[in-house]
């Protein structure tokens, strides 16, 4: 079941979201990425005297006696039917979705009522897989989760067939197993308006049940959210200690400077010895009292008797 074109299913629901959505008389395209669409216009030449095609409120393409395609995002991919007025655009990208607006006035200078045209252009779904997360409970029965992941990731729907049962629009289903079962076929169909592919896995419950897709998530889980969250903290113990350790030996510094200041400071009293300076033939230790009287001339005695005294 790969590949193939929409269901009848899908095509109705697409018809009916899209009348639900844009209203009656409003005209929806749906085209892939690198396709060509051709946007009618509902007009004739010989009942026109002017018309235009507008895209985003811009004129991208005129009709006054001539056809005229203005400078636009459509330059190069643009031509516009000069008969039937209709609008071709070539090689579509994903900007080129939008609304055109047709506005023209007859012959007889009568305005006739603005058409819209909505364009959506669609990436083409390439590929889908199924994703098993399948865990053994105590029970002995198993418990199963299933996710459909699709190439691409808007406008889709997705069907899955399970033997006889089928579930529609949801990207995940979970069910639960025993091994009596045995092997259980899955398929998943995802779906878009302008593809449609499928895959399909086998699962199976046993008392050894381990799943490929579920050990690698924990893998993934350890790999980026316990090792970061792990280095993170031995990062934080790391500068702490670093920090810690940094204050200590400051302190210690701090502490044996002031040891070595108060060792090689000398603390002098009025009894303590100095060296004397003043005087170098003098090399004899002076009392702080013989420092300060140093050098004063002594007295004149008076008489013999003191001198010799």
């Amino acid at each position: 079941m790969s590949g193939g074109t929409l269901s009848s299913f899908s095509k109705q629901g697409i018809l009916l979201l899209s009348i639900l959505h844009y209203g009656v008389g409003i005209s929806l395209f749906n085209k892939a990425v690198g396709d060509s669409v051709e946007l009618p216009s509902g007009l004739e030449r010989e009942c026109i005297k002017s018309m235009e095609w507008k895209y985003r409120k811009m004129v991208i393409a005129e009709f006054d006696g001539n056809v005229s395609l203005p400078r636009s995002q459509f330059k190069g991919r643009l031509e516009m039917n000069d008969s039937n007025f209709s609008l071709t655009i070539q090689e579509l990208t994903l900007q080129d979705s939008g609304e055109f607006l047709i506005s023209a006035a007859s012959n007889k200078g009568r305005q006739i009522p603005t058409k819209t045209i909505h364009l959506q252009v669609h990436e083409p779904i390439s590929k889908v897989e199924i994703q098993k997360e399948i865990k053994l409970l105590a029970n002995q029965s198993c418990s199963v989760w299933l996710l459909c992941n699709v190439s691409v990731g808007s406008n889709l729907s997705y069907t899955w067939e399970r033997g006889n049962e089928t579930y529609r629009d949801d990207q995940q289903i979970h069910f639960s197993l025993s091994p009596a079962d045995g092997d259980i076929s899955v398929t998943c169909n995802g779906s878009n308006p302008v593809s449609e592919k499928s895959s399909s896995a086998t699962v199976k419950c046993s008392n050894d049940t381990t799943t490929p897709e579920y050990d690698t998530w924990m893998k993934w889980c350890r790999i980026y959210i316990v090792v970061p969250v792990g280095g993170a903290v031995v990062l934080i113990v790391a500068v702490a200690v670093y920090y810690c350790r940094g204050r200590c030996n400051t302190a210690l510094t701090d502490d044996t400077r002031m040891k070595d200041t108060r060792s090689n400071s000398q603390v002098m009293s009025i009894y303590e010895n100095v060296d004397d300076l003043a005087v170098p033939r003098l090399n004899t230790l002076q009392t702080l009292y013989d420092k300060i009287t140093f050098g004063r001339q002594p007295e004149t005695p008076c008489s013999s008797y003191q001198e010799v005294l």
